[in-house]
């Protein structure tokens, strides 16, 4: 009776183990503040003096990426990023560009937000750069305003693994 409760279990765990590794996990995409990029994307709350309403920033920290290569770590991203802003109700915008950062057990980038969108020319998270994972970035082509250029980078410890541009057509 021992015997067999201790080989059932086993064959559960290979079972587990086995849908895990052939099963790819989806990527969760949360943002870091969303109070903060809602007011960011819509100019509501900021001070328009430190922050340009055309030059838009959104901050997101993404979990279960690990095991998966570059192109589907930047498809999971592109399809969020599509979503989440689609290029047609993007009217004001003239560039929105989306961090992603990896998340942290024990690092809350929210303290982080506000300095690093107003005081550093990159808009970058001060100190974590290691930790960024991808941005995409929308700009509209200033010679055609029904395109813009959709820019994709894949990062490892901030230096580019990966990129793909693009231009996309806006309805």
């Amino acid at each position: 009776m021992k015997r067999r409760t201790i080989n059932t279990c086993l064959a559960i765990s290979l079972l587990i183990l086995c849908y895990s590794c052939t099963h790819p996990k989806e990527i969760a995409v949360e943002p870091i503040n969303e109070e903060f990029n809602n007011e960011y994307l819509t100019g509501k709350g900021l001070d328009t003096n430190f922050f340009n309403t055309t030059d838009v920033m959104q901050y997101y920290q993404v979990s279960n990426h690990d095991g998966l290569n570059a192109d589907q770590i930047l498809s999971n991203l592109h399809d969020f990023s599509m979503a989440s802003y689609p290029p047609a109700k993007l009217v004001h915008i003239q560039q929105l560009t989306i961090l992603f950062y990896k998340k942290k057990l024990f690092v809350d980038y929210r303290d982080h937000l506000y300095e690093s969108a107003r005081d550093n020319d990159t808009r970058r998270l001060y100190d974590y750069g290691d930790e960024l994972l991808a941005s995409i970035s929308f700009e509209r082509i200033k010679n055609d305003p029904k395109k813009m250029s959709l820019k994709e980078f894949l990062y490892d410890k901030d230096k580019f693994k990966k990129e793909l541009i693009d231009t996309i057509s806006v309805p």
